[in-house]
């Protein structure tokens, strides 16, 4: 899980929590930057197609057994040398089915494929009626159900995105609206810097049912662009898309911006951008 930063209250609206070489202004949000390092090794993985990734290499070798399948919600590919198949991870926004790959060598990778938004890598923390702004990703997840049935204790996990091979870091920016309101954040990105990829998931949601619930609408807005809006009585809904890099010009302020409207019930909404780029 990444805890670079804890919530603060909303009266520290733009004061700097989180500090890189980007500058980045936060108002109750959490900040987790991660290094991104080429893995080697695995011959039987599909590094072709294969997006945002976590891995992980132990110095023991792994058995790929029957009760290691039942880990999988999908087996795709097996061999007494290796298992590829989706883990399905659940949050209060959803269900996601990242990759999962092992080796008998000790080799453990869960992977979006190249064609999905990196966003899905955002696992929603607490509940609706208590959003969290801690960060921790679907893949850390995905890897840990599967090392529990191999009755494995696996190390804290590297990044790496193999679209990207000159990328380095990962960023990510989450910000949660426990009830109606608007909150903001900015985010300057050094000319230096090169942006290969942002992505983003947005949600909004009732407390309660359908049948019993009030009509709500959420928005969000980069730079006073409207990037996405969902309104309605459902439950739930969510958007998880990849944006243009062009949205995020080098050297100039951007304001991130989440507003939630409320009539007759409570909900809540939530916005999480995945930023893949090259430090210098």
């Amino acid at each position: 899980m990444f805890e670079i930063s804890k919530d603060r209250r909303e009266d520290m609206c733009q004061k700097m929590m989180f500090v890189i070489s980007m500058v980045i202004f936060l108002w109750v949000f959490a900040a987790a930057q991660t290094m991104l390092n080429p893995p080697a090794g695995f011959p039987a993985f599909p590094a072709q197609s294969a997006g945002i990734s976590a891995y992980v290499k132990i110095d023991q070798p792994v058995r790929i057994t029957e009760a290691l399948t039942k880990a999988f919600y999908r087996v795709i590919d097996v061999s007494a040398s290796h298992i590829l198949g989706t883990v399905q991870v659940s949050h209060f926004a959803g269900n996601v089915y990242p990759h999962v790959y092992i080796d008998t060598d000790g080799w453990f990778v869960a992977f979006f494929l190249a064609t999905e938004p990196t966003a899905l890598v955002i696992q929603w923390l607490g509940d609706t009626n208590n959003p969290s702004a801690a960060i921790k990703t679907t893949l850390e997840t995905a890897l840990e159900t599967v090392a529990k049935v191999a009755r494995i204790t696996l190390p804290k996990p590297s990044f790496y995105d193999f679209r990207f091979p000159e990328a380095n870091k990962m960023l990510i920016l989450l910000s949660v609206l426990p009830s109606e309101g608007t909150k903001a954040m900015y985010i300057k990105i050094p000319n230096e810097y090169k942006l290969f990829l942002s992505s983003y998931f947005f949600y909004a949601c009732n407390f309660y049912e359908a049948l019993f619930a009030g009509e709500y609408a959420a928005m969000l807005e980069l730079d006073e662009t409207t990037i996405t809006k969902v309104e309605g009585r459902e439950n739930l809904r969510q958007v998880v898309e990849d944006l243009p890099t062009s949205y995020f010009e080098p050297e100039i302020l951007h304001e991130i911006k989440i507003s939630f409207i409320q009539r007759g019930d409570a909900g809540s909404a939530g916005i999480a951008i995945v930023l893949i780029y090259r430090e210098p």
